[in-house]
């Protein structure tokens, strides 16, 4: 007897889609069955019409626990991961206060997402100019990977000197974890703004300082300090087709490397970002319509490793100041990476949905060590799982966010295919409401279990 019984299931996976009928015990799929044959369960759910996907994994959000929890916290984030279908995130180390730079700051962290999350969490350390030493009992308590910025971060998360850069990915690559690195050259975004005249509009200003050459000669430099140390360098939130070409041409000499890019960089604009102005705002900056449609071509050719949505939330009024400059750079779009991306590239441009399927799903699993015990649907697998109607056609609206506050840049798209419910090991964590036209939690606040990954010493810590 099984605990939950999938009935009329389609299920998706990187490899396949076939009907099925699939037996969950204790959490884990116990059968996969072929249609025709009858499981006996205590519950049963039927699929009808909805394909059955494996949870999503978005390894790059920032949550803000603690310290910073007028803007998101571990329960209201998490709880808009479910309603997006992703079933584990990685937490971020700087949109927090204090920065998560100690083992102490990693316990504490670990702490707070054990109370309050209702999916699955793994946690970023973050690598800065004084904390090398650090870094392994930071790894030791359960930190994912490292964080790193090549500019200015602001006040108490310093910029590595490239002496220090140096010792740090030594230091990673002996530990076994990822250095994550944000790619911008601070010299060159210097000089950029020094070359901006007087009087300049400020959202062309933004997008003058932080032109492309700032983030590909920050990718070059970072990727010269893998290939010397040996580490995995990990390239967060490229916004170019030239970033993924400089990791794969970096690959193909035997650098470890990977790379992701977000929604934003294959939705959006430099015209939108004139357009929505603050809830766009971001950085690495959206791009030119040339950039958008070569980064699309990088994702059908399999260069991109995977997506991640870099959701980094903050207040209304701090999106909508009356000066673009004053507005806090970063996205609240935690809930919608798949139902815009399905629409954008499985319905307009032809995409397989397996493909979306490894990019949110397989990939970020195997990044961190975990397939296939996530990242698809196969006997022996957690049951963590997505119910996704491909031809619903619906509106984002702001509003109804589960997020900590309802405002997003894709508010009004128009989406094919939407989150019908979220299941975390067997249990439904979030559900559609056809009543209010939104997700309502199901879930239990602390049910998420922290996640670290197995490193490439196949060591598990």
């Amino acid at each position: 007897m099984h605990d939950l019984v999938l009935v009329n299931a389609r299920l998706v996976t990187e490899e396949t889609v076939r009907d099925a009928t699939v037996g969950i015990t204790d959490g884990r799929i116990a059968r996969i069955a072929p249609p025709e044959e009858s499981l006996e369960g205590t519950r049963s759910l039927d699929c009808s019409g909805k394909l059955v996907l494996p949870g999503f994994i978005d390894l790059h959000v920032h949550f803000n626990e603690p310290g910073l929890t007028r803007r998101e916290d571990y329960f209201t984030g998490s709880s808009g991961a479910a309603a997006g279908g992703i079933t584990l995130f990685a937490d971020m180390p700087l949109s927090n206060a204090p920065y998560t730079l100690t083992e102490a700051d990693v316990h504490d962290k670990i702490a707070r997402a054990q109370r309050s999350s209702v999916v699955d969490f793994a946690i970023w350390g973050g690598f800065v100019e004084d904390n090398v030493n650090e870094m392994a009992p930071m790894a030791n308590a359960g930190a994912y990977g490292f964080k790193m910025f090549t500019c200015d971060a602001g006040d108490g998360f310093p910029t590595p000197a490239p002496e220090t850069m140096r010792r740090g990915f030594s230091e990673a690559g002996e530990l076994g974890v990822f250095i994550g690195a944000h790619c911008e050259d601070q010299a060159a975004m210097d000089r950029n703004a020094l070359r901006c005249p007087p009087g300049m509009e400020e959202i062309d200003r933004f997008l003058a300082i932080h032109d492309p050459e700032t983030e590909l000669s920050a990718v070059r430099f970072a990727l010269g300090l893998a290939e010397r140390t040996g580490a995995h360098l990990h390239i967060c939130h490229a916004s170019l087709p030239e970033t993924v070409d400089l990791v794969t041409e970096a690959r193909r000499h035997g650098v470890a490397a990977s790379v992701e890019t977000c929604p934003q960089y294959l939705l959006c604009t430099e015209e939108d970002l004139h357009r929505i102005r603050g809830p766009l705002k971001c950085t690495p900056p959206v791009r030119n319509r040339d950039s958008v449609e070569g980064l699309w071509q990088r994702v059908f050719d399999g260069a991109v490793d995977f997506l991640g949505t870099d959701h980094s939330p903050a207040e209304v009024e701090e999106k909508h100041q009356s000066s673009f400059n004053a507005c806090w750079g970063g996205i609240n779009g935690v809930q919608y990476l798949f139902p815009l991306l399905h629409t954008e590239g499985v319905v307009r441009r032809g995409m397989d949905i397996r493909q979306l399927v490894r990019l949110y799903s397989s990939e970020p699993a195997r990044f961190i060590g975990h397939y296939p015990n996530r990242g698809t649907l196969a006997e022996g697998s957690e049951a963590s799982f997505v119910l996704f109607d491909p031809e619903a056609q619906w509106t984002i609206r702001a509003e109804k966010q589960l997020t900590k506050h309802r405002q997003t840049p894709y508010d009004g798209m128009r989406c094919t295919g939407r989150i019908e419910q979220t299941w975390l090991r067997g249990e439904p964590v979030c559900v559609y409401d056809d009543d209010t036209g939104g997700h309502r939690l199901s879930g239990r606040k602390g049910a998420g279990k922290l996640v670290t990954p197995v490193n490439n010493k196949g060591q598990k810590k």
